[in-house]
């Protein structure tokens, strides 16, 4: 065993959630239930995605979804509301962000998808912690061209560069999710 491991065991138990961890792919019955559970998590504030309840109308569509992919925050959360409602996701579509600290909380065989703005490129901690956490990790950038390494970015750089909300488009989160979708479905056994 590992030290993520008991840390998700032992917030389970505090939190009196030690159940949702064992659901992952064992809910599965009938074929409606062959959909993964996918949720937006959004912010308030900087680095929100804009139009995050038209993203999960065109998910729901374009992926032939039983249901609408929920749009959650945080801030308006309890601690314990923040890990159940993580227990309960397979693919999660959130902008770069603090709230991501919550990986370890997701269930095996589950997805993020990170969102990163334009002038801001992928960093290593959140990749690192889901691999860690056993968690597929991946990324949209909504930037043009090459994504920038962080490290040649001044810090008023990167500052002006999380600042704005995000216009993240439809289609490329679309691409994301149906590949994490796949990536899901072999995890839990569906298909080889």
């Amino acid at each position: 065993d590992d030290d993520v491991a008991d840390f998700r065991r032992s917030m389970l138990q505090v939190h009196g959630l030690e159940g949702y961890h064992a659901q992952f792919c064992e809910r599965m019955g009938s074929v409606q239930s062959l959909q993964p559970r996918i949720a937006i998590l959004n912010r308030e504030g900087n680095r929100r995605v804009l139009r995050a309840h038209s993203i999960s109308q065109h998910l729901q569509e374009a992926l032939d979804l039983p249901y609408r992919p929920p749009v959650l925050f945080f801030e308006s959360m309890s601690f314990s509301q923040q890990i159940e409602s993580l227990a309960n996701i397979d693919i999660l579509v959130t902008p770069h962000g603090a709230q991501l600290t919550g990986i370890p909380f997701l269930p095996r065989c589950s997805s993020v998808i990170e969102i990163f703005p334009d002038q801001y490129g992928p960093m290593e901690f959140f990749g690192t912690l889901a691999a860690i956490s056993k968690v597929n990790h991946s990324f949209v950038y909504l930037g043009q061209g090459q994504i920038p390494r962080m490290s040649s970015l001044t810090p008023e750089q990167r500052q002006k560069s999380r600042e704005p909300a995000l216009c993240a488009p439809q289609q490329a989160l679309v691409r994301a999710v149906r590949i994490q979708m796949e990536q899901w479905r072999r995890c839990c056994g569906f298909i080889d």
